[in-house]
């Protein structure tokens, strides 16, 4: 130990708080170490404090002095490194296990919302947000997160339909299963509460369900998954989807039972022969004519043993058979009943006549009834079929205005079709669906946008609008209210919640208005008396004999102004007043007009005065002269305005054309003078742009410059100092240049480095890297180096740890070109280092220069393998950086 060392201080023991602050942030000695937290707690001086809390950055400390220690600042600062321990922002930032057990032990609601967005680790936000009570963050990180299981987790503590419907439309494009899980989790609490629409959108979920399963096969646990819900919801279900259910639940029990099948298909058999078998007895009917008493009791007979084989059918299908029975049975007795019984030979035959042409007649009319009937249904039914197409039309393109409309037509059809087509009924229950939908759809769109309305005029007041906004944007409101309505065919004053609110909000809205609109009209009133006070000061000025030309011109222009300004008067009067202004106007304008007219004539007088100068040959004489014209010139008056102008011109000429000579001079004077400050101009915009070009200046063209600036000799201040400055310029250009081609390798090699490093760590794939080295500019140093380990890296196989005492004799001679001190457990090795090369330049040796230097020791750090030491390579690149920094 030396005698100076002996007798001195520590720096860090200093009583200069500067020093002992420096020396705590710096210093690597161990007794300091050692008593770093003495200094966090107990120094007087708040920067010390800190730079000893910065330095140990323990959490535990840092949480303490974030609470207890005297100073705000320092109270400020241990909060912040707190937060960043906490969350793992912070290099020195404890695991991830202690971290999360720090985060329970935490009571700090602001602290844990912080962690629950800015902690990097997902299990550490996980954790956080499950203490979060906030509902606003917890709803902004259902969005907001970037690991999927957090956006779940918020998810899982949102029970509000409206909050649950924004985030199943907010992530409708970004994040499908969150939209997803949030709208069944919607669905899911307004079936609890018994939402009639949500109960529709259910039923017919399940309706849909069981019709895919009867058009996919037989899937039983999933046909008593979809009966369980079904039953959840039938009570409450509407009833033509009750029905819909109803019957695609039979189909599929139906679909389950083989031997029901074939009693169906063959009791279908029967009912198609049965169907043949009355067609021939109606047939035959038709032509009784034809017809022996025998062969009509046949008849009459075989239609009885036809009714055994479908009286038992109690559906659609029997009921017509048997109504058809019933009425050809009638027809027969009608027509022969004296063959349905005993034989009465002495039958008078005019009755019998009788009655045979009565119960054609009744034939005939009952057929032409029929067919009438049948007519009626075919026109019915072509009808349905084109309203079912334009209903389903309208759906499929989204044009709810045209379907509601289409399906008015539908429903109307549908009441007065008697029996609606097998072949119509399944098209006209998909139509009905699919309308069913939008109308649940529209309902609920119109709602949200219903409620997105009355949010807006809750917040319009907070807005800062103008009045005038406020109250456009309110009208602009209500007609969207009212095109709802329209829409939905809603009565215009419903009186709904919702449409008592929303006239509530509107009345809310337009009141921070009011005093506006009550001042304006204040103001307008105040405009209508100024106007008409106005009017009043016109006439007068006016009526005078001997008018001030140039007040009345001025009344000219306060009338005009106040014609442009009638938008401050009441509307209601504004029509008058403007029909005022105008007639007062065209008052003035005579009166001006027949002044100019006598200007005009004065200034022409003078102006044939001015001419005749030219003829004088005393210069003297006529200089006088001319002076005594233009005073007399300026009390003329003023006459129109381009009249005036046109005569000035000419005037102006015969006055100049007397002092030609002398302007003559004065004017090739200041066009030397001109010319000579334009080049001393245009000499220093050239060097400007030299300086603020990005290409490199030519020698020559700067000294042009110079030599012709120093020629022009200007005197201007202003432009010496700004050809001073773009000298001074070129100047700074040219050693930014210099330094920026000096390092250019040494950039390009950091670029490269940092590819080879991706490369060996696997952080991505091979093509993805070569594109990325492809697209850097070439090597021009260490290149054989990179192309080993590179290749070594592509290959697959990972070279072992560099050589570590020359990765850090690397270092440390990087560190030496930079001017960087190394640290405490290098300082000897540095010294050696310094010694070697004072003995080698003691020898003869030259040393290199730093440019080349550096490349030897860039060489030797890719030559001696992977670096496996983060604090190494810290200290590396920080080097590298230095020591470009010193290249210019």
């Amino acid at each position: 130990m030396s005698l100076a060392r002996f007798f001195s201080k520590p720096r860090w023991q200093s009583k200069d708080a500067t020093v002992r602050r420096q020396a705590v942030a710096t210093e690597n000695a161990a007794e300091l170490v050692a008593q770093l937290g003495q200094f966090a707690r107990e120094d007087v001086d708040a920067g010390v404090r800190l730079a000893a809390l910065k330095r140990l950055a323990d959490p535990s400390l840092s949480q303490a002095m974030a609470q207890d220690d005297r100073d705000e600042g320092v109270r400020h600062a241990a909060r912040t490194l707190f937060t960043e321990l906490l969350a793992g922002t912070h290099a020195s930032a404890p695991p991830l296990a202690d971290r999360i057990r720090l985060l329970r032990a935490q009571d700090d609601a602001r602290l844990i919302e912080q962690i629950a967005v800015i902690a990097p680790e997902s299990e550490l936000r996980l954790a956080a947000l499950k203490r979060v009570e906030r509902p606003a963050l917890i709803l902004e990180r259902v969005t907001g997160d970037s690991d999927a299981s957090v956006r779940l987790a918020a998810l899982d503590r949102i029970n509000d339909e409206t909050q649950l419907a924004r985030i199943s439309e907010r992530a409708r494009k970004t994040d499908k299963t969150i939209s997803r899980l949030a709208n069944e989790r919607l669905q899911r609490l307004r079936l609890e509460r018994g939402d009639p629409d949500a109960i529709s959108e259910q039923a017919r979920a399940l309706c849909e369900e069981f019709e895919r399963l009867l058009r996919e096969g037989d899937r039983g646990d999933q046909a008593a998954t979809l009966a369980s819900a079904w039953d959840r919801i039938a009570d409450k279900a509407p009833q033509h989807l009750v029905v819909r259910y109803r019957n695609a639940h039979e189909l599929f029990e139906l679909s389950r039972d083989p031997e029901r099948i074939a009693r169906l298909r063959q009791r279908a058999a029967d009912r198609v022969r049965l169907d043949a078998e009355m067609q021939a007895i109606e047939q035959a009917a038709r032509h009784p004519e034809n017809q022996s008493q025998a062969e009509l009791q046949a008849l009459f007979n075989a239609l009885g043993d036809l009714h055994a084989g479908f009286a038992d059918d109690n559906d659609d299908h029997g009921a017509a058979l048997s109504v058809r029975f019933t009425r050809l049975g009638a027809q027969l007795a009608a027509m022969k009943p004296e063959t349905l019984t005993e034989t009465q030979p002495d039958a008078d035959a005019e009755a019998v006549a009788r009655r045979d042409a009565e119960s054609a007649e009744r034939a005939a009319r009952t057929e032409a009834g029929r067919a009438e009937r049948e007519r009626k249904q075919k026109e019915l039914t072509g009808k349905l079929d084109q309203a079912i197409r334009e209903t389903a039309t309208a759906i499929a393109a989204g044009k709810s205005a045209e379907a509601h409309l289409a399906h008015a037509r539908l429903s109307g059809l549908r009441r007065a079709v008697p029996a609606i087509p097998a072949a119509l009924r399944d098209a006209l229950a998909d139509v009905e669906s699919d309308y069913a939908k939008i109308q649940q759809w529209q309902r609920w769109s119109d709602g949200n946008r219903r409620q997105q309305l009355c949010e807006e005029l809750e917040v319009l007041p907070e807005t800062g609008l103008h009045p005038d906004a406020l109250a456009t944007r309110v009208r602009e409101i209500q007609a969207e209210w009212t095109a709802l309505d329209r829409l939905e065919a809603r009565p215009a004053q419903a009186n709904e919640g919702i449409d008592r609110r929303f006239r509530a909000l509107c009345h809310k809205a337009i009141a921070p208005a009011k005093p506006y609109f009550e001042k304006r009209d204040e103001l307008r009133k105040q405009g209508s008396e100024q106007t008409g006070q106005l009017i009043t000061d016109a006439r007068t000025a006016v009526s005078s004999e001997a008018p001030d030309w140039r007040a009345l011109a001025a009344m000219r222009q306060r009338t005009v102004e106040g014609l442009r300004a009638l938008d401050r008067v009441n509307p209601r009067e504004r029509k008058n007043l403007a029909a005022e202004l105008k007639q007062v106007l065209g008052i003035i304008d005579e009166r001006i007009s027949t002044q100019h007219a006598q200007v005009e004539a004065t200034k022409a007088g003078l102006i044939a005065r001015a001419e005749a100068l030219a003829e004088l040959t005393d210069t003297r004489t006529a200089i006088s002269q001319a002076r005594d014209l233009q005073k007399t010139w300026q009390t003329a008056g003023n006459g129109k305005r381009a009249r005036d102008q046109a005569q000035w011109k000419i005037f102006r000429t015969a006055i100049d054309a007397v002092f030609g000579r002398a302007d003559t001079e004065r004017a090739e004077q200041g066009a030397r003078e001109q010319q000579a400050f334009a080049d001393t101009m245009a000499l220093c915009n050239e060097l400007e742009a030299i300086a603020s070009g990005a290409s490199t200046p030519e020698r020559g063209d700067v000294q042009r410059i110079e030599s012709a600036w120093r020629a022009l000799g200007p005197q201007d201040a202003t432009l010496r100092q700004r050809f001073a400055a773009a000298q001074n310029g070129l100047h700074e250009l040219a050693a930014r240049r210099e330094k920026a081609r000096r390092r250019a390798g040494f950039d390009i090699w950091l670029l490269h480095y940092d590819v080879l490093l991706r490369q060996e760590a696997g952080e991505s794939d091979a093509d993805t890297l070569d594109s990325i080295r492809e697209n850097l500019l070439p090597l021009t140093m260490t290149n054989d180096e990179f192309g080993s380990r590179l290749e070594s890296a592509r290959a697959g196989n990972p070279q072992a740890v560099g050589d570590t005492a020359t990765l850090r004799d690397c270092v440390l001679g990087i560190e030496q070109l930079a001017g960087i001190e190394p640290p405490e457990e290098d300082r000897q090795r540095r010294m050696d280092m310094q010694v070697e090369k004072l003995s080698a330049r003691m020898r003869g040796v030259q040393a290199p220069a730093p440019a080349t230097a550096l490349q030897e020791l860039l060489a030797g750090w890719i030559t001696a393998g992977p670096n496996h030491d983060a604090g190494l390579e810290m200290r590396f690149r920080r080097a590298v950086i230095g020591t470009l920094e010193t290249f210019g």
